[in-house]
């Protein structure tokens, strides 16, 4: 999202808060934290430490993958 569709979006959000009843308001947020809660948990999501983890196996894998490559193209003696 642009900066400036941004600003629009806080200042429309800001300009609905305050026409709105704040127990109303505290409802709403609740139930958007709610439902961002939930589409987070729907994620397929990984740790920092497991994706470190495969980034250095997948490392670790391609330079297996070019030394066999390497080994197969000299000619066998």
């Amino acid at each position: 999202m642009a900066i400036g569709k941004f600003t629009t979006a806080v200042q429309a959000a800001k300009a609905i808060k305050s026409m709105l009843p704040d127990s109303l308001y505290e409802d709403i947020k609740k139930y958007v934290d709610t439902q961002v809660q939930v589409v987070i948990g729907k994620m397929n999501l990984v740790s920092r430490e497991e994706y470190e983890e495969q980034s250095k196996q997948l490392r670790q894998l391609c330079e297996k993958i070019e030394t066999l490559e390497q080994s197969a193209a000299k000619p066998q003696q």
